[in-house]
C-alpha cells in the first residue's frame, strides 16, 4: 500500500476523493467497534472466571478436605497450557514457523535467549512471589467470604502505587495520592466490618497480605520482563507452570504429612478443583489476551465487576450478607482503583477543574476546549496509561 501511495504522489493531478476519504473513515469506525466487542466479551470472560475460580476455591474446604497450598499447586500447574494454547492457534493462523516464534518469545530471558540457568533466574523469584500470593489468597477464602477476600484485594493497585514509586520512579500525583489513600480507608472500614480479632482479623491480613504480593510481582515483572507481548507473557506462564510443579511438590508433601494441610485422597473435591484451575487458565488468558487486542481498560473494569458478583453469589448460595459498613469500604476500594485508572493528562482536569485553575500556571485555561488534534493525542495516552497500570 506504501508503493502505491508513493507512485501516485508523482501524479500532479493526484486528489483524495470523497469516497476514499469515507472508506477510511469507516476502517476506522469498524476497528474500534471491533475493539469495543472483543472488549466487552472479555470484560463478561474476565468477571465471570476470576467469581468462578474464587468461588470453587471456597467450596474447596470440608471436614475432609483442608488443603490451600495444595489447590494453588494443582491449579497453577493448569497454566502449563498457556504457551500451547498460544502456539498452536498462532501456526494455524499467521502460517509462521514455530522455531521463529519461539526465538521471538525467547527474547525476555536475554540476548542468549531461554536457558536453563536464565529461565530460573528469571522464573523462579516470580514463581515463589506467585505461590506465595496465591497461597495467601485461598487460604483468606477459608475464613472470611468471597465478596470480602476479592473487595480487600482490589487494594492492591494502590500497592503498585507505592512501590512503582519506590522502584519504577513513578511520578508523584495528588489524584493517585487520593487514589491510595480511598483504597486504606476502604481496607480499614472493610477489617473494622469483620473485626479486628479472632479468625476475621487473619482473613483481612492474608487478604491483604495478597493485595501486596499481586502488587510486587506486577511491579518486578515491569522492572524485569518489561513490555512482553502475548507469545512472551504465555511462554513465562508455562514455565512458571513448570517450576511449580518441580520445585514446589516437596512443600505440599511436607504440609500433608506434618497435618498442617490435611484431606482425604479417597475423598477429593476434584471437581471444584478443576473448575477452579481451569477458570483460573481463562481468566489469566483473557487478561493477557486483553492486554495485546483491545483496550486495557476493559481488565480493570472486569476485574472490579468481581466485586458485586461475587457478593451477590455469597448472598444467594452461601446466606452471607453484605453489610452497609462493608459497601461503604468496597465503594473507597473501587473508588481508588477507578482513579488509578485515570491517565496522566486527564489528571490535573480532575482535580483542578477549569473554573479553579491559576491563568498563570495554566496558559490554557481561556482556550477553547481543545482541538481536533489534542483529542486524538489525548485517546493514545488514555491507553498507554492503562496498559502501564496493568503490565
Amino acid at each position: 500500500m506504501g508503493t502505491t501511495s508513493t507512485s501516485n504522489m508523482k501524479n500532479d493531478d493526484f486528489h483524495p476523493t470523497v469516497e476514499d476519504e469515507r472508506d477510511r473513515r469507516c476502517t476506522c469506525i469498524s476497528e474500534t467497534t471491533r475493539k469495543w466487542l472483543l472488549g466487552l466479551f472479555i470484560v463478561i470472560g474476565i468477571a465471570v472466571s476470576w467469581v468462578g475460580s474464587t468461588q470453587f476455591s471456597q467450596s474447596t474446604y470440608s471436614p475432609n478436605f483442608n488443603g490451600p497450598f495444595f489447590n494453588v499447586w494443582f491449579g497453577t500447574s493448569w497454566m502449563l497450557v498457556c504457551y500451547p494454547g498460544y502456539l498452536i492457534p498462532t501456526l494455524i493462523l499467521t502460517k509462521n514457523t514455530w522455531r521463529n516464534l519461539f526465538r521471538e518469545n525467547e527474547e525476555i530471558f536475554g540476548k542468549k535467549g531461554l536457558t536453563w540457568w536464565s529461565g530460573f533466574r528469571l522464573v523462579f523469584p516470580f514463581c515463589f512471589c506467585w505461590m506465595a500470593t496465591n497461597y495467601m489468597y485461598v487460604y483468606a477464602l477459608g475464613v472470611i467470604a468471597a465478596a470480602d477476600v476479592t473487595a480487600l484485594f482490589s487494594s492492591n493497585t494502590a500497592f503498585i502505587y507505592i512501590l512503582s514509586w519506590i522502584w519504577l520512579s513513578e511520578t508523584f500525583t495528588p489524584l493517585k495520592l487520593l487514589a491510595t489513600l480511598c483504597s486504606i480507608v476502604g481496607v480499614i472500614v472493610m477489617a473494622y466490618s469483620d473485626g479486628f480479632s479472632g479468625s476475621t482479623a487473619v482473613g483481612v491480613i492474608l487478604s491483604i497480605g495478597a493485595a501486596i504480593g499481586s502488587a510486587l510481582y506486577k511491579v518486578l515483572f515491569k522492572r524485569y520482563v518489561r513490555n512482553a507481548n502475548l507469545g512472551q507473557v504465555s511462554l513465562f506462564l508455562s514455565l512458571l507452570a513448570m517450576m511449580n510443579i518441580f520445585c514446589f511438590w516437596p512443600v505440599m508433601l511436607t504440609l500433608y504429612y506434618t497435618g498442617v494441610e490435611y484431606w482425604d485422597w479417597n475423598d477429593m473435591p476434584w471437581d471444584y478443583l478443576c473448575g477452579s484451575s481451569a477458570l483460573s487458565v481463562v481468566f489469566n488468558f483473557l487478561v493477557n489476551f486483553g492486554i495485546a487486542f483491545t483496550y486495557p481498560l476493559f481488565i480493570a473494569i472486569g476485574t472490579v465487576l468481581g466485586i458485586p458478583l461475587n457478593a451477590v453469589v455469597d448472598y444467594i448460595w452461601r446466606d452471607s450478607f453484605y453489610d452497609y459498613i462493608k459497601i461503604i469500604g468496597t465503594v473507597l476500594i473501587i473508588a481508588g482503583f477507578l482513579l488509578m485508572l485515570i491517565p496522566p493528562s486527564w489528571q490535573d482536569k480532575v482535580m483542578w477543574p477549569k473554573f479553579m485553575r491559576c491563568k498563570k500556571c495554566y496558559p490554557d485555561v481561556n482556550q477553547g476546549d481543545g482541538n481536533q488534534g489534542d483529542g486524538s493525542k489525548e485517546s493514545v495516552d488514555v491507553e498507554d496509561s492503562t496498559l502501564a497500570q496493568h503490565s
